[in-house]
């Protein structure tokens, strides 16, 4: 029954969410508009929603959590998102994500430093190219100016 309740919840988050983005405006006359984003992903929240709540029961009567290293791993993503978060304003988009992706990938994924280092460089510098300069969002900036 508990699971039932949280994909109504689901529903009703998603929900939620398209009204506030359709508030904010989803097409200006310049293109999507700031609400076009969250539009979609409140679609996607509502299909899962209900997905979830359609669906035949298989509900698993004893779950298991995880222990161990998986919790640390689950802690791990938690606190570097939470940390990416914080630091945002304060050293910028560029040094905190790259700092947050390189700790994910060492803690997660366990790949090389030679392999983190460079998907870390690859994709910091990718999104700041398609974010900043193509599509002209103003990324924030640390006290390097970058």
């Amino acid at each position: 029954m508990i699971e039932r309740g949280l994909n109504v919840v689901w529903c009703l988050l998603g929900l939620g969410t398209m009204v506030n983005a359709w508030s904010l405006g989803l097409l200006g006359p310049s293109g999507p508009d700031s609400g076009l984003f969250p539009m979609l992903c409140g679609i996607i929240i509502v299909i899962c929603g209900l997905t979830l709540l359609l669906r035949s029961n298989t509900y698993v009567t004893d779950p298991a959590w995880p222990r161990g290293g998986q919790m640390w791993r689950i802690a791990g993503v938690t606190a570097g998102l939470a940390s990416m978060a914080v630091s945002l304003p304060y050293v910028g988009f560029a040094v905190s994500s790259a700092i947050t992706t390189f700790v994910l990938l060492q803690a997660v994924e366990r790949s090389r430093i030679v392999e983190s280092l460079i998907l870390t460089a690859a994709s910091v510098a990718a999104v700041m190219y398609v974010f900043g300069n193509l599509l002209g969002l103003a990324l924030p900036r640390g006290p390097w100016g970058w």
